[in-house]
């Protein structure tokens, strides 16, 4: 039987207050409500998800949103009655599930010593029943941060929609700040941002560096569609008008970047790269190496909001935009080794870091589909780096170049912004096809084994 949605951890908390401990614990019970609302959407056996007809045409679906725009709305379940598609809002269509949750938080919110957070968690609460989740966005981004607890619960990411990449999944995560890695993700953050990039079409460019927090979370639960990516970080709101007007805020997870280090990306490098290479490098700085590649990444997500991309790029958006967003985070590492605020060791191990976890996505998790677009954009990556030079094989064994790898990964930076500044979905699948291909990468299978 599939695995419920919901991962519980048990971090090691800095100090909490009796109030504290006691609004946490009611955000976690709101956690684990959520996993009946995620199951009755989700469902791998379809493009669509359970967010439309099963059998049901793209075309079918096009045709019918012109005349009801709410059908390709991003809080609505599509049905077919009468013969004649209907769209139900989110809020409606799960309302007996979704009272529970609300009450939660409202039981939270009464017993907060923290006003500011408080009255998030009203707002929230209240737009969970009423679908006016703009109102719980803005508040959380307009109120003081950074406080000690963290929640994020509602209907968010896009990836369970593969067929239009337009509707969202319920997930919640509740987390206790980590102030010391938090103060040191500040510091990229403050060189990375300080200056204006000369970019690609300049007038489509989202700018809101000025308005970007970052914080590393304890966390104690994942549910719903989070519990299946295991994300280390993540970068909201998803709404580019929300990010220029309020910024965003970037969390890390520490409890996911130390799981998936441990299972994924550690074996997967010592399987993959021969045992002189693996002299130069220890388990920490692979390990660090993974935590700040995902922090360049969502840092570099900043870099590369233009306002057309999702409408140009549709179901292909996502593998353009994590990808550029994780080789852009490694290429502005030039800035911070100027500035004293990261080695060239530091450098070279996010970069095998992250070669290794894309090895391990396309060797062992090529079938896991709420990875499919990191699987394939792991996968241009290395071919990519394959195809330029920066990585030589012996005997099925990869040899990175480190130079090489950077300048081919500056490259590749550019390809991938010019994408999602002024590219079609043409111009995407093209792109994808020459460097996408999979099978060229499993003759490592053997490698590894």
């Amino acid at each position: 039987m599939y695995k419920k949605p919901i991962i519980l951890f048990n971090p090691n908390l800095p100090k909490l207050s009796k109030n504290e401990r006691k609004v946490l614990d009611l955000l976690i019970e709101a956690g684990k409500l959520i996993v009946p609302i995620y199951l009755q959407q989700e469902n791998n056996k379809y493009l669509g998800a359970n967010f439309y007809p099963h059998g049901i045409t793209k075309k079918e679906i096009e045709k019918a949103a012109i005349k009801d725009p709410s059908i390709l709305d991003p809080y609505t379940i599509v049905e077919k009655r009468g013969g004649k598609l209907i769209a139900t809002p989110y809020h409606i269509e799960y309302e007996k599930l979704l009272k529970p949750v609300s009450d939660q938080l409202f039981k939270a919110a009464q017993i907060s010593n923290n006003k500011p957070f408080a009255n998030c968690l009203r707002i929230q609460a209240k737009s969970l029943l009423d679908g006016n989740y703009e109102a719980a966005t803005i508040a959380w981004m307009t109120s003081k941060h950074p406080y000690i607890l963290d929640l994020c619960i509602g209907p968010i990411e896009r990836y369970d929609d593969k067929l239009f990449f337009v509707k969202t999944s319920y997930q919640c995560w509740v987390g206790v700040l980590d102030k010391n890695n938090t103060e040191r993700i500040v510091k990229y953050k403050d060189i990375i941002l300080s200056s204006r990039r000369k970019v690609l079409m300049p007038s489509e460019k989202v700018d809101y560096y000025d308005k970007v927090q970052v914080r590393v979370d304890e966390t104690l639960i994942f549910s719903g569609l989070i519990a299946r990516t295991m994300f280390i970080g993540v970068n909201l709101p998803n709404n580019v008008n929300l990010m220029e007007e309020y910024g965003s805020e970037i969390t890390v997870f520490k409890q996911t970047n130390a799981y998936r280090f441990k299972n994924y990306v550690w074996p997967a490098f010592n399987k993959i790269f021969s045992s002189e290479f693996k002299k130069l490098f220890t388990s920490e700085d692979i390990e660090n190496g993974h935590l700040y590649q995902v922090v360049l990444h969502e840092l570099a997500h900043t870099y590369l909001r233009y306002r057309n991309s999702e409408k140009n790029l549709q179901d292909l958006f996502p593998i353009i935009d994590e990808l550029g967003a994780s080789v852009m985070g490694i290429k502005v590492c030039g800035s911070l080794i100027l500035k004293d605020i990261m080695t060239q060791k530091q450098l070279e191990s996010i970069m095998i870091a992250f070669m290794a976890r894309n090895f391990n996505l396309i060797l062992n998790e090529k079938n896991e589909k709420s990875k499919y677009h990191y699987m394939v954009g792991g996968t241009i990556f290395l071919n990519y780096l394959l195809e330029s030079g920066a990585v030589k094989e012996a005997g099925g064994i990869s040899w990175p170049n480190f130079m090489k790898m950077f300048v081919s990964l500056d490259e590749l930076a550019s390809i991938l912004e010019r994408l999602l500044s002024q590219g079609t979905r043409e111009d995407a699948e093209i792109f994808i096809k020459r460097y996408g291909n999979i099978d060229k990468l499993q003759r490592f299978k053997k490698a590894s084994q």
